[in-house]
């Protein structure tokens, strides 16, 4: 599920399927690798990984026309390369669950995000002396590292519980309620169900009125044309509609549909 806000999207034009094109190419992993720890010239990159100037340049370009990263001194011949973003991606693929999130923020240099100003903490930072401030700084990351793995874990259990539930809910789909929904003979057979289950994989999304544009998305995660968006939406309307009158957790009001809990 491809989840960027309208915002974000004109401001850095990166789509889901780039992103994971991008992050496939092994050559682009180890540059970036690279930079995250300190900004590379060409030439240090060639001679880095052992691949030519050419290539290396080739896949600065891509990076730097899909905005991940800059050149810090753009008129200087062979100046060096960094990245410019923060980019994250999550991948959850099951045999009851499918979700992909990502979210790109491009980070300012000089902003002050970069930098330590958390009140007390900084204040102790700044009485230390080097060797000090080294291990200071050795431990905050460490215990960041921590809770990360913590996150991680506890993020794993949750995903668990999340799938269980799921799993729980398509058994009671197909026992209970599937014989009641009138089959389909077209390409389109066994949405209605497809479709309850999407509503539940990411609840928050649906949580109040039922955007069909959305679903329709989550659907088909292609870019429909005009008439193919109007066809499915159509058919998907009139599955709502069906499924509305079999279970009464989806109401319909008006031509909108609401998840009543």
């Amino acid at each position: 599920m491809d989840n960027l806000n309208t915002k974000e999207q004109n401001e850095i034009k990166l789509n889901l399927d780039t992103v994971l094109e991008i992050l496939g190419n092994p050559t682009r992993r180890a540059i970036l690798s690279k930079l995250a720890k300190i900004p590379h010239s060409t030439s240090d990159l060639h001679k880095a990984l052992g691949i030519s100037r050419q290539a290396v340049h080739s896949q600065l370009q891509i990076l730097k026309e899909h905005n991940i990263i800059e050149k810090i001194d753009p008129d200087e011949r062979g100046g060096k390369y960094r990245i410019k973003t923060n980019l994250s991606i999550s991948l959850n693929i099951s045999p009851d669950y499918y979700n992909i999130n990502y979210d790109i923020v491009e980070i300012e240099p000089k902003s002050k995000k970069m930098f330590l100003s958390d009140g007390e903490e900084s204040i102790d930072y700044t009485d230390k002396s080097p060797s000090e401030k080294i291990k200071y700084l050795g431990e905050r990351i460490m215990n960041i590292e921590d809770g990360l793995s913590n996150l991680d874990s506890r993020r794993k259990e949750l995903l668990q519980r999340k799938e269980s539930f799921i799993i729980q809910l398509k058994n009671l789909m197909k026992k209970k309620f599937k014989d009641k929904l009138s089959p389909k003979k077209t390409e389109m057979d066994n949405l209605e169900l497809e479709i309850f289950y999407t509503l539940f994989f990411e609840m928050s999304r649906f949580q109040q009125k039922i955007n069909i544009d959305h679903l329709l998305d989550e659907l088909f995660f292609t870019n429909l044309d005009r008439f193919s968006r109007a066809t499915h939406r159509t058919s998907i309307e009139e599955l709502l509609r069906e499924l509305s009158n079999t279970i009464d957790v989806l109401k319909r009001i008006d031509n909108d549909f609401y998840f009543v809990f």
